[in-house]
């Protein structure tokens, strides 16, 4: 079985990162199925992707088409943008011809399209080939998502990262075939370890923390809604309410997709930090390309995002690791853990209900451990990513055996 993977972007984000376990998973598990990717960008996905012996081409969007999105627009400015639309029409008939020789040329069974531009794209350039459209985020929370999704869930089955990921795309298509295939990550990179209190302390160029130190952090992208403001007044909290205690903080990421208006930026954060009081105890680590040590220099991993996340790819790394947990209790993120045994949960944007979970870890050394020993376990047993080519490979069967064109 050929499978031609289509991906926008080739910045290493969640979703990005969540493909590379996808193609390493087919070549370990399901050897029968060749892959070749495709993608709109230069970058780090097609380094990593060839390291794993996947045949990778490269067709940059011209810039007018790269320039679109609809992510964090709303209707008025997609139609203020209509003249930009029209003229991008121009360069998408000349890239679709680019895209047609080279599907032509793998001549795949079926296209495998990552994110909205191969969605949208790949219909058009392959209308005869079968598709799975891999669904990471809600459809229903982008202005075009409502209009197209109906569309591309014709001749396709799309495959949620979580049952409410599939709920949202089921209520806007509710004729669509659909699968839940949750994320996986590679068990051997997030793995157990000691704690390392000097790595994250000098990225961040701060002093080592004293040893009876309770270390507290989050890594995310400078989206606005990863919850870095919810997590610096929580802080600020546990700070005035645990006095007897000594804590560091933090904040580990960057701005990945550099979307304007869609992203907090490091100044802001650097002023709220300010502002309450946090500059002693809050240090800012840069974006890491290999997160797995960082989850091993905190004792507390704190997902804070303040609305519903579709995955959370950052719990389940953090629960492989084997650290304590505190996460939303909201969207796919809650499907990931059960409260109070694999991670403690806390209500969206509330810094008062973050706080009071982190100060119960903080006060419990007992309790960090036994969190983050079940969470091993828990991780393990369902987000081992050498499933995903397995179920995949059944998706794929029924798409082909169903003749959904």
């Amino acid at each position: 079985m050929r499978v031609l993977f289509v991906n926008p972007g080739a910045t290493l984000g969640g979703s990005e990162r969540s493909l590379l376990d996808v193609l390493a998973s087919l070549r370990v598990a399901v050897p029968e199925v060749t892959a070749h990717l495709l993608l709109f960008a230069d970058g780090e996905l097609a380094v990593r992707a060839r390291k794993l012996g996947v045949a990778t081409e490269v067709v940059p969007l011209p810039p007018r088409l790269a320039a679109l999105g609809d992510s964090g627009a709303n209707l008025r400015r997609l139609a203020a943008r209509l003249p930009t639309l029209v003229r991008a029409g121009s360069d998408a008939f000349g890239h679709g011809a680019r895209l047609r020789s080279l599907v032509r040329a793998f001549a795949p069974d079926l296209v495998h399209t990552n994110g909205m531009k191969a969605h949208l794209l790949m219909p058009l350039v392959a209308p005869e080939l079968p598709r799975v459209v891999h669904l990471r985020d809600f459809a229903s929370e982008r202005p075009l998502g409502p209009l197209v999704l109906p569309l591309l869930a014709r001749g396709s089955i799309i495959v949620a990262n979580s049952h409410a990921v599939e709920a949202d795309a089921r209520r806007l298509a509710p004729r669509s075939r659909t699968a839940v295939v949750y994320n996986g990550i590679d068990l051997d990179e997030f793995s157990p370890g000691a704690r390392d209190p000097r790595h994250l302390a000098e990225l961040a160029n701060m002093s080592v923390p004293e040893p009876d130190t309770v270390v507290v952090g989050m890594l995310a992208t400078y989206a606005w809604w990863k919850g870095h403001r919810t997590f610096l007044r929580a802080a600020a909290r546990v700070l005035a309410e645990a006095p007897e205690r000594r804590f560091r903080f933090y904040v580990v990421g960057g701005p990945i997709y550099a979307r304007a208006g869609s992203e907090v930026t490091e100044s802001e954060l650097r002023r709220l930090v300010a502002e309450l009081g946090l500059d002693a105890v809050v240090g800012f680590v840069p974006f890491q390309r290999e997160p797995a040590t960082a989850y091993r220099g905190l004792d507390i991993v704190v997902h804070p995002s303040e609305r519903p996340e579709p995955f959370g790819r950052t719990i389940v790394e953090a629960m492989a690791c084997e650290r304590a947990v505190v996460a939303t209790r909201a969207g796919g993120a809650a499907e990931l853990f059960v409260e109070g045994k694999s991670a403690l949960g806390h209500a969206p944007g509330d810094a008062l209900d973050l706080s009071a979970a982190i100060m119960r870890l903080a006060r419990d050394e007992g309790l960090r451990a036994r969190l983050g020993s079940t969470a091993r376990a828990h991780a393990a047993a369902r987000f081992d990513r050498r499933r995903l080519g397995l179920e995949l490979r059944a998706v794929y069967g029924d798409l082909l055996a169903e003749g959904l064109r």
